[in-house]
């Protein structure tokens, strides 16, 4: 569900502000590697997430119930799990790309493995 990526300490990048909001701002990570958020997203539910950068993103796609979808201006990952694995249909992330929120992919830890032969 992503290019090969290398494990990094979790060091989240400070909130946007004003006018940065209407763009894609910064990700949380690089691109090229991922990190454990210690505090789960909170629509995640109890489930660690994976944070890695939406560009790193493949064989993802987005939920088929719209309600999984909303934002004002992109997805704000309120609504749940929106990502969905492209070859199986499981949920197995959020988007959260909206103008108020970070611009990252949370992967639930539950549906992936670091491996990529697991």
């Amino acid at each position: 569900m992503s290019n090969p990526l290398e494990q990094r300490e979790w060091t989240p990048q400070p909130p946007v502000s004003g006018r940065e909001h209407y763009t894609y701002g910064p990700s949380t990570v690089p691109v090229g590697s991922f990190s454990a958020d210690p505090d789960p997203y909170a629509p995640a539910g109890p489930v660690a997430t994976w944070v890695i950068n939406p560009l790193d993103g493949v064989l993802l796609r987005p939920h088929l119930d719209p309600t999984r979808l909303y934002g004002c201006c992109r997805r704000d990952g309120l609504g749940g799990p929106n990502l969905l694995c492209a070859r199986c249909g499981s949920e197995v992330g959020i988007e959260i790309s909206d103008c108020w929120t970070a611009y990252d992919v949370r992967l639930l830890s539950t549906a992936v493995s670091k491996s990529p032969h697991d």
